[in-house]
C-alpha cells in the first residue's frame, strides 16, 4: 500500500471529507483526483476517510483538512500526518472481517485453555478430596466399630449386672 507522510493544515473554508493537496502526491499515492485516501494519526490511530482535490495552490508536503476533521483526528496546524490511498469498501469489510476472526480465533484458543487448566484443576482437587474423605470415613468407621463395641461391652455388662449372673445373653 503506498503512503506519505504530510503536514496537516487546516483549511480556510470548510469542506468536512475533502482534502486538498499538491498534485505531485497523486502518482505518489497511486491516485486520481476525486479518490479516497486515509489521514491516520499514527499515534491515537484514529482515522478519517476523505476524497482528494488536486490543488497545484497546495504546497507540496502538505494537506489541507477541513476543522471538523482535524479535531477527529485529534491533530493541529503542523502536527504530521499519514496519507494512504484507501481500500475500496469491500476490501475494508474483507479485512474487518478476517480480522475478527483472527481475534476470535485467538480469543476462544485462550478460553479453550483455560477451560482444559480448569478441568485439570478441578479434577486434581477432587481426587485429593476422594482421597480425604475416605481416609477421614475409614477414620471414623473405626472409631464408630470402637465406640460400637465398648457401649455394647457396657450394655451386656450393665444388663448381666441387672439380670444376675444366671442369664446368658
Amino acid at each position: 500500500m503506498q503512503e506519505v507522510r504530510l503536514t496537516i493544515r487546516k483549511r480556510a473554508f470548510p469542506s468536512q471529507g475533502r482534502v486538498r493537496f499538491n498534485i505531485a502526491h497523486l502518482p505518489e499515492l497511486g491516485i486520481h483526483e476525486g479518490e479516497r485516501v486515509d489521514l491516520i494519526n499514527e499515534v491515537t490511530k484514529k482515522s478519517v476517510t476523505t476524497t482528494v482535490i488536486a490543488d497545484t495552490m497546495v504546497r507540496e508536503g502538505q494537506v489541507r483538512v477541513s476543522e471538523e476533521d482535524l479535531k477527529i483526528l485529534g491533530l493541529n496546524d503542523d502536527d504530521e500526518v499519514l496519507v494512504k490511498k484507501s481500500l475500496p469498501l469491500q476490501e475494508k469489510l474483507s479485512k474487518a472481517a478476517a480480522e475478527a476472526n483472527m481475534s476470535l480465533s485467538k480469543g476462544v484458543s485462550r478460553l479453550d485453555k483455560a477451560a482444559r487448566k480448569t478441568a485439570v484443576e478441578v479434577k486434581t482437587g477432587a481426587e485429593k478430596t476422594a482421597d480425604a474423605v475416605k481416609k477421614e470415613t475409614k477414620k471414623a468407621s473405626a472409631g464408630i466399630g470402637k465406640a460400637a463395641a465398648k457401649t455394647a461391652k457396657k450394655v451386656k455388662k450393665t444388663v448381666k449386672k441387672a439380670t444376675g449372673t444366671g442369664d446368658d445373653l
